[in-house]
C-alpha cells in the first residue's frame, strides 16, 4: 500500500503584481503596495521620479535609469501605476528634447545647396530667391582637376534654416504627442472590456520615453553631417566624412528604438493572463506601426510644408 502524496504547498500571490506573501498576507503588499481586499487593483505613482518631482528634486536620470534596468518585478509594479502629475511631466521633458533634436536636424537639410559646374537642365550657379550666402567654394587651383558633375559651391540661407527648424519643432512635438496617445489609447482598447477603466500602463508609457535618450544621441550626430558638405566643398585637410555621421547616428537610433520596442514587450507580459496576447499583440505590432505611421507623416508633411513656405517667402533657391 503506498504511503499518501504529500499535499503541495499553496503560494499566496499579490493579485495585483504576483508577488508572493506570506500566509497569512501582510495588510499591503511589499513590492506594489496593493492593500489586501481593496477592489481597485492599480495605484498611484510611486516611482523614484514621483518622489522627487513631490520634493522638487532632479531625479530625471535617476528614473531613466530605473526605466532602463528594470526587472520583471519592477515593471509588474510600475505597469499597475496610473499616470500621474509625475510621470507626466517626465515624458513632457523627454519627448520635448526629442522635439528639439528633430529640428536640429533639420539644419542638415534645410538651407544648404550643393552646385556644380555642369550645363545640365537641373543645374543652377546661383540662387533665384534672396537671402542665400556662399558657404563654401573650391579653391581656384583645384578647380581644374575636378569632375563636371562635381559640386563646387556651397550656398547656404540662414533663413530658410531658421523657418525649417521652426516648423520641425511645432510639428515635432505634435507628432510625438499624438504617437503617445495613440499608443495609449491602443494599449487600452487591446485590453478586455474589465480593465479598461483601471489605467493600466498609463504611467508606465510616460516613463517608456527615457528609451528616447539614444534616440537624441543618435539624431544629434546626425545632424552634425552639415560639417561634412562644407569641408568637402572647401577641401579641407581633414574633416569627418558625411556617411561617417549618418551610419554612426543611425545605429545609435536603431539600438534605442529596438530596445524601447524589447521594453514594451516585456512590459506587455506583465498584463492579466485573460488579455496578456492582446496586449502583447498591440506591443509587438500596433505600437511600431504607429510610430512608423506617425514618423511617415511627420517626415512628408514637414517637407511638403517647408517647401510650401520657401517658395511664398521667395526663398527657394
Amino acid at each position: 500500500m503506498s504511503s499518501p502524496q504529500p499535499a503541495k504547498a499553496t503560494v499566496l500571490r499579490c493579485p495585483a503584481c504576483g508577488q508572493p506573501t506570506g500566509s497569512p498576507p501582510p495588510p499591503k503588499c511589499s513590492l506594489c503596495g496593493f492593500r489586501f481586499g481593496e477592489e481597485r487593483v492599480t495605484g498611484a505613482d510611486v516611482t523614484p521620479y514621483a518622489a522627487s518631482y513631490a520634493g522638487k528634486k532632479r531625479g530625471w536620470h535617476v528614473m531613466c535609469e530605473w526605466v532602463w534596468f528594470a526587472g520583471s518585478g519592477r515593471l509588474k509594479h510600475l505597469a499597475l501605476m496610473r499616470a500621474s502629475a509625475a510621470s507626466t511631466r517626465f515624458a513632457r521633458i523627454n519627448l520635448l528634447l526629442l522635439a528639439l533634436v528633430l529640428a536640429l536636424f533639420q539644419t542638415s537639410i534645410h538651407g544648404w545647396s550643393a552646385v556644380s559646374r555642369s550645363t545640365t537642365i537641373d543645374a543652377r550657379l546661383e540662387p533665384v530667391g534672396d537671402g542665400w550666402f556662399v558657404a563654401a567654394k573650391v579653391p581656384t587651383d583645384l578647380l581644374a582637376g575636378l569632375a563636371e558633375e562635381a559640386a563646387v559651391t556651397l550656398w547656404w540661407s540662414p533663413v530658410q534654416m531658421i523657418i525649417a527648424v521652426t516648423l520641425g519643432f511645432v510639428l515635432g512635438v505634435t507628432a510625438l504627442w499624438l504617437a503617445l496617445a495613440l499608443v495609449r489609447l491602443g494599449v487600452k482598447m487591446a485590453y478586455v472590456s474589465a480593465y479598461r477603466k483601471e489605467q493600466r500602463m498609463t504611467a508606465a508609457l510616460h516613463y517608456a520615453t527615457a528609451w528616447s535618450l539614444p534616440v537624441f544621441v543618435g539624431v544629434l550626430i546626425v545632424s552634425l553631417r552639415s560639417i561634412a558638405y562644407v569641408g568637402s566643398i572647401a577641401c579641407w585637410s581633414w574633416y569627418p566624412p558625411q556617411h561617417g555621421f549618418e551610419l554612426s547616428g543611425a545605429v545609435i537610433v536603431a539600438f534605442g528604438t529596438a530596445l524601447w520596442w524589447f521594453w514594451l514587450l516585456r512590459l506587455g507580459s506583465t498584463a492579466p493572463a485573460r488579455t496578456r496576447l492582446r496586449v502583447g499583440v498591440f506591443f509587438a505590432l500596433g505600437a511600431p506601426l504607429i510610430l512608423c505611421g506617425v514618423g511617415a507623416g511627420y517626415w512628408f508633411g514637414l517637407e511638403a510644408l517647408c517647401r510650401f513656405v520657401f517658395e511664398r517667402a521667395g526663398m527657394a533657391f
